[in-house]
């Protein structure tokens, strides 16, 4: 059975190391084990997670069918105008943009904020196809089953192939590989067929480059608001995931328009008309963010974090980081079966030893407070855990902070204890969402005083210069329409 297996082994390794395929945008022939079928079949089992991750679909068909009708425009300018692509637009105020195999192309309305007319988009959109024709995921799997194989790890490799042991073993490595992300090399690529697809859709070249300058100036924008030097980038930002130069984009913009007497057009009065009324930020459904505060109408309840916590609403928790290292997480668990000490120790931190349990209160509300070490990919870490119970809801803050710092931030977490609070009909009247608005710039305007209109409690004029992608020292004119948000 042993030589059985070995042989059978080296036979798959060969037929592994011995597949290749063409893939459409390139013409290059490289090492692929994945069907086109096979990757349909991927992104299908994907794109459910997709939404899920991101906030569901954006609500707002007239929206969709836009996008989707640039994306089909470009679709046609491939080298596989036939093949089947959907475009989605997903309710995540994260600027970024995705695609997976089988044709799924997914922008967030965070990224249709930021760019500022439809040959921007299409270059966005463009980019991800190109991924797709060039079958990048695709070669990304295959170099990891083979690897798998090259070590020995036959089986999974053997169920991720013929999908014996559960149909999302693919899916899963497809997961895998798309969290990794892509090469230098396969983005390079992927710009150049974007660029190929919308110059020969009748979009200006150039916008990819004027885009991608934006995403780095969105990105040293989040350092400073995260309390980071403008020149550290967060590694979820996109421009961090998407690791191109701008010389480079601009010689392939170059090179796709060469010998053209017109270079597409932008089509920014078009795409700033679809874009008006755009929900900006948090969408009020899952809780918003004014400044410290996270309020959630639904729940009837808010919290505030200290000075120095930038807080991000996500889609399992909201997290609060301090550039110190230490966190705030605030997130609902299940329903307490017993009293809130028993709860703390039996059912959220089941099996971890806590100490100082005490039994509270928090503004009526039942609650219990304990503490323990927790290591995390920062190391180790000082956590203070809470659990409130509101009715059958129970509402968990995790306090953690290194060490040495533990002693300076209890008292912020004591804080933002007592912070945690029913809200009150007018607070709750007050949650409303905010929305992308188009204004004409008036005589008189100036870059600072339509910056001081902005809700946002700190960087006014640097929010609005990247919003309209303005350039440190550029100002507005009378009759230029700009984007605000209110």
């Amino acid at each position: 059975m042993r030589r059985r297996s070995a042989v059978a082994a080296a036979v798959l390794s060969l037929s592994l190391l011995g597949s290749c395929q063409t893939a459409p945008g390139t013409g290059k022939t490289s090492f692929n084990i994945v069907s086109t079928e096979e990757e349909a079949k991927m992104g299908a089992e994907a794109h459910p997670d997709i939404l899920t991750q991101f906030g569901g679909a954006y609500d707002d068909a007239r929206l969709q069918a836009y996008v989707a009708g640039i994306g089909q425009r470009l679709v046609g300018k491939t080298e596989t105008p036939g093949a089947t692509f959907r475009f989605t637009v997903l309710n995540s105020p994260v600027v970024n943009a995705m695609a997976l195999p089988g044709g799924y192309v997914y922008v967030t309305r965070g990224l249709l904020a930021l760019a500022d007319d439809e040959a921007e988009l299409a270059g966005v959109i463009g980019h991800e196809i190109g991924h797709v024709t060039a079958r990048h995921t695709a070669q990304r799997y295959s170099q990891a089953m083979a690897a798998n194989v090259a070590t020995g790890v036959l089986g999974a490799v053997v169920s991720a192939v013929t999908g014996i042991g559960g149909a999302g073993n693919l899916a899963g490595m497809a997961a895998n590989a798309y969290i990794q992300g892509y090469s230098r090399d396969q983005e390079s690529e992927a710009d150049s067929l974007g660029i190929r697809y919308m110059n020969a859709g009748g979009w200006d070249p150039d916008s990819m480059a004027t885009f991608l300058a934006k995403l780095r100036d969105q990105a040293r924008l989040d350092a400073i608001l995260a309390g980071r030097s403008p020149d550290s980038v967060d590694q979820y930002s996109m421009f961090a995931s998407h690791p191109r130069t701008l010389d480079r984009v601009k010689d392939a913009a170059d090179a796709a328009a060469k010998g053209d007497a017109h270079r597409g057009v932008a089509g920014r009065e078009l795409y700033l008309a679809r874009v008006e009324g755009l929900l900006v930020g948090d969408d009020p459904s899952g809780g918003v963010i004014r400044g410290s505060v996270f309020s959630h109408a639904a729940l009837g309840l808010r919290f505030e974090v200290p000075p120095g916590f930038r807080l991000v609403n996500g889609a399992k928790a909201v997290i609060a980081e301090h550039a110190d290292g230490s966190v705030i997480r605030f997130d609902m668990g299940p329903e307490a079966q017993t009293d809130m000490t028993s709860y703390l120790q039996n059912q959220w931190a089941k099996g971890t030893h806590l100490s100082g349990i005490e039994a509270l209160t928090v503004n009526g509300m039942p609650a219990a407070m304990g503490l323990t070490r927790l290591d995390t990919n920062k190391g180790g870490m000082d956590a203070r855990l809470l659990a409130v119970r509101d009715g059958k809801a129970v509402y968990r803050l995790l306090f953690l902070t290194p060490p040495q710092l533990t002693a300076q931030q209890v008292e912020g977490q004591r804080r933002t204890t007592d912070s945690l609070r029913h809200l009150t009909e007018a607070e709750r009247a007050a949650v409303t969402p905010l929305r992308l608005r188009i204004v004409t710039v008036k005589a008189g305007d100036t870059v600072e005083s339509l910056a001081d209109r902005l809700p946002y409690a700190d960087h006014k004029p640097e929010r609005f210069r990247v919003l309209n992608g303005l350039a440190e020292g550029k100002g507005v004119a009378p009759g230029e329409m700009v984007k605000t948000v209110m």
